[in-house]
């Protein structure tokens, strides 16, 4: 899933082309996890490092509450094996198109998020996106600014029933 959603399929000088398009091949989104029950991997919360493919962890334990509280009590976030958290690191996009570079973010965004979908779909499981959430809330689990750095997208993923 991870693969699918921000691999790294080519290197191009310094560029590192990944699975999901980026305007301007700038890849302001990073990839954030909660996960709750993946085999391999203690509960708590990762950042995905792109460069080296590995899971930093960032804090250990059960986040699954405050990430339902934070989802606006939307149950299934807390229910999920792993949730993805994508952010924005703003100035990336926005340094060279301005205000426009919203617009790339989300999108960006979104492609990262359809490639998590299909490779779901693919393993049999079920994968719900979220956009409805309290940005500070989730933005303090991962000790984001929110100016610099804020969650965008979220996708909760787990067994379907």
């Amino acid at each position: 899933m991870l693969w699918a959603s921000q691999g790294i399929t080519a290197r191009h000088g310094r560029l590192y082309l990944r699975t999901s398009p980026s305007a301007g091949g700038l890849y302001p989104i990073e990839t954030y996890l909660v996960v709750n029950r993946v085999d391999g991997l203690d509960p708590g919360l990762y950042h995905l490092n792109i460069r080296d493919f590995t899971l930093e962890p960032l804090a250990q334990g059960d986040f699954s509450a405050t990430l339902e509280q934070a989802c606006l009590g939307q149950k299934f976030m807390a229910d999920s094996a792993v949730s993805f958290c994508w952010s924005a690191v703003l100035r990336r996009n926005m340094a060279k198109y301005g205000h426009r570079g919203m617009r790339y973010i989300f999108m960006d965004a979104a492609h990262i998020c359809q490639n998590l979908l299909l490779a779901v779909e693919n393993l049999d499981l079920a994968s719900c996106p979220v956009a409805a959430f309290f940005d500070d809330e989730l933005n303090s689990m991962f000790a984001l600014s929110g100016e610099e750095e804020s969650i965008v997208y979220t996708a909760a993923v787990g067994v379907s029933k």
